[in-house]
């Protein structure tokens, strides 16, 4: 099998999280602009994670990842209900091994009618997870349609609460109550 992955971080890399203010409104993240990430995709094409005009939401999932195996059905309900409409959803898939479950991603995602198209693919060394400022899966950073970060999150966020996170990035209100 040819391995292809993101092969270009342009901009700054995002800040690790601060146990402290990880996921609320002092998070060192918000207010930063994302790098933007290029690579391959699954079948081989060009694929770019970066700016667009509408706000997004950046998920880095590994195939293995029982957290992952969980929130991709959730996200897939999501976006059947509309409840996503608004909000770019880009993918990357991180932490591969063909040792491990769900191999390949591309089988995997395809399998749970994945609706989120091209999908990126991380290098063995994690550095498209690691220039968004993270180290765990699922990750998603949230940027607002100015194309900075408005929050973060680590692991299951559930179906009530992603739903409020595009509700809110769509009508530009913060994530997070002061």
């Amino acid at each position: 099998m040819r391995r292809c992955w993101a092969s270009k971080i342009d901009g700054s890399k995002l800040p690790i999280p601060d146990e402290g203010t990880f996921a609320t409104s002092d998070d060192p993240i918000n207010g930063k602009t994302p790098p933007t990430l290029t690579g391959e995709g699954f079948a081989g094409q060009s694929v770019t994670v970066g700016p667009t005009t509408e706000p997004r939401i950046v998920i880095f999932l590994a195939h293995s990842c029982p957290h992952c195996q969980a929130e991709v059905p959730v996200i897939v309900e999501l976006a059947e209900e509309g409840k996503l409409d608004g909000v770019v959803v880009q993918a990357i898939t991180t932490n591969t091994s063909e040792d491990a479950a769900n191999y390949p991603p591309s089988k995997w995602l395809k399998r749970e009618d994945w609706p989120f198209k091209p999908v990126l693919l991380d290098d063995p060394k994690l550095r498209a997870l690691i220039a968004f400022g993270a180290g765990s899966f699922p990750y998603m950073v949230f940027v607002a349609s100015d194309g900075t970060v408005a929050g973060r999150w680590s692991g299951e966020l559930g179906k009530a609460d992603l739903a409020e996170v595009a509700r809110r990035l769509v009508a530009g209100e913060p994530l997070f109550e002061e």
